[in-house]
């Protein structure tokens, strides 16, 4: 009888094990403390949308010096002179392993130096030629001004028809001129 109770405690354990490193390979494959390199300047897995048009005006690169943990962070710098057109500067990365109507938190860290209009962190679902849903962590935190990291986070569930996801991490240059955003440790994690 003994050793039925502890095979069953024991099988028991194995599988929270195996069910709770399912949403740490979720959070390993998105490199989202962007410790991880890849060839070019880019944390592995993350692209930025310098665009050639307004690369000028505004900076996206990974920042040695300014971090929640670990060593690196990814930072947005908007330039002074930056034209009334807005433009949404971003880093983006696709992340694969979600499940169609399972719940998920997103959630991240956030400094900001001189801004009026807030960053944000969000998911982004698209079927095969259009986006059908977003859950973005704006939402909730409307973080301007000069701020040391703070902590945001919104619940999502995926939508039927996904069939590509994207996170982002961004700013609008909306009344940002001069303002800088650093993002850091951002996670996704199963809800229940």
């Amino acid at each position: 009888m003994i050793i039925k109770i502890t095979t069953w405690v024991f099988v028991c354990l194995m599988l929270m094990a195996v069910f709770s490193c399912s949403s740490s390979r979720i959070n390993d494959d998105i490199n989202g403390s962007f410790e991880n390199d890849s060839e070019g300047e880019n944390p592995d897995g993350w692209f930025a949308n310098n665009l050639p048009l307004t690369r000028k005006y505004a900076k996206l690169s990974v920042d040695n010096s300014t971090f929640h943990s670990g060593d690196k962070s990814i930072l947005i710098s908007i330039s002074d002179h930056h034209p009334k057109e807005i433009t949404v500067y971003n880093w983006i990365r696709r992340i694969d392993g979600l499940k169609v109507g399972d719940n998920y938190e997103l959630q991240g860290w956030v400094k900001t130096e001189q801004l009026k209009s807030p960053p944000f962190i969000e998911v982004q679902f698209w079927n095969s030629s259009q986006m059908i849903g977003t859950a973005s962590t704006t939402r909730g935190y409307l973080i301007t001004g000069t701020k040391n990291w703070q902590h945001v986070k919104t619940i999502f569930s995926v939508p039927n028809g996904t069939s590509k996801i994207l996170i982002r991490a961004g700013i609008s240059s909306s009344r940002n001129n001069g303002g800088k955003v650093w993002f850091d440790d951002i996670q996704i994690q199963n809800v229940e």
